[in-house]
């Protein structure tokens, strides 16, 4: 059974007749590792908007776990079922990378015995060392940012993570390094990972490839190994 679906979804914005997104039907099941790509202008962002709760669905219908998103709580919903990583990090840049995971955790409000212990372990999943860990965020490359991005977006074990451009801003060795930890979060910890890029590279890593134009999503391919 899928854990989150799209059942004939179309949005247009208030005050708008034209619709950027067209009647979107997609199933995303635990892991698999999901690629969107598109140009701007194509949806992408309203997709993701609706996919992560911060925005309701105004035609069709998005089913989480098998009930409707309408019935739910969306904040619960975001606090406790998904993790977002973004393309600008959206850390805290003046504390420490510890305290930034902390902080995630005590927002979801997930009950942990040792917060310390949890995020540390978290961070060295990522490849943050306990000495990084320490240090303001600020003092960390583009890549070791998104790294902990990704253990800021799993610190309340979420069962999706939703990526919007998770490697806009990196190089493409750093690019290679972020993709494997998502695809690994998606084999091998069986989470649904869905990841929204412009970058063929990272593009190449995905199980199941999507492509949005003009609000319409069409399948491209699926993974050949």
């Amino acid at each position: 059974m899928s854990l989150l679906r799209l059942e004939n979804v179309s949005y247009a914005y208030a005050g708008s007749n034209k619709k950027v997104l067209k009647k979107i039907n997609i199933a995303f099941e635990s892991g698999i590792l999901y690629g969107i790509i598109g140009k701007s202008g194509a949806g992408k962002s309203t997709l993701l908007s609706l996919l992560s709760g911060l925005d309701k669905c105004k035609e069709g219908n998005i089913i989480y776990n098998g009930q409707d998103m309408a019935k739910i709580d969306r904040d619960e919903y975001r606090a406790k079922k998904i993790g977002v990583i973004f393309q600008g990090y959206n850390l805290l840049t003046n504390a420490t990378v510890l305290d930034n995971i902390l902080l995630s955790i005590d927002i979801s409000g997930k009950k942990i015995s040792n917060k310390k212990e949890y995020a540390l372990k978290l961070l060295e999943k990522v490849g943050i060392d306990k000495e990084k860990a320490m240090r303001k965020v600020l003092k960390l490359s583009g890549g070791e940012q998104q790294r902990v991005g990704i253990a800021r977006a799993l610190s309340h074990d979420p069962d999706v993570i939703i990526a919007d451009e998770p490697t806009g801003n990196l190089d493409s060795d750093t690019e290679a390094n972020i993709m494997e930890i998502l695809k690994n979060l998606a084999h091998e910890e069986n989470k649904c990972v869905i990841i929204v890029t412009h970058s063929k590279g990272a593009a190449s890593y995905v199980d199941d490839l999507y492509a949005l134009s003009a609000g319409q999503l069409s399948f491209v391919r699926e993974s050949k190994g």
